[in-house]
């Protein structure tokens, strides 16, 4: 990290993440601490589930691509990352500072949305479907 640069670890649910993050960069305006032309850059690691990091990523890297068409920002899943104590891996997300909050939260979607499918019950395997009965 060059001089000019502070990491700061923010911790809590999405949306107090996401204040924190717009309190700091207020501050950061507030301060002068860059010109008025000058954008603000952001880069954030995200922790998720190691199962999850291949819907981040799509297939063939599909969704990690649309990510980054509709944000603006690098995203970047390390394919040779091991997973943590807790089963999760890390996503590098930077760019400039609302790009990067809009990747942040269209990956939380992402990972509300495989949490709300693993609590659906799944049928037990080679079921049938019950077939409608005449009356």
């Amino acid at each position: 990290m060059d001089a000019k640069q502070r990491m700061v670890i923010i911790i809590g649910p999405p949306e107090a993440q996401f204040k924190a993050q717009c309190r700091i960069f207020g501050k950061l305006k507030e301060e002068n601490f860059f010109g008025p032309k000058e954008e603000v850059k952001l880069e954030a690691h995200i922790k998720v589930p190691s199962f999850a990091a291949g819907r981040v990523i799509g297939k063939g890297g599909k969704t990690v691509n649309e990510l980054q068409n509709l944000t603006c920002a690098e995203v970047v899943v390390p394919r040779d990352q091991t997973p943590d104590e807790n089963d999760q891996v890390i996503v590098k997300i930077s760019g400039h500072f609302f790009a990067c909050q809009l990747a942040q939260r269209k990956i939380q979607e992402i990972l509300a949305q495989v949490r709300r499918q693993q609590q659906q019950p799944k049928p037990p395997s080679g079921a049938q479907p019950p077939i409608p009965r005449r009356k």
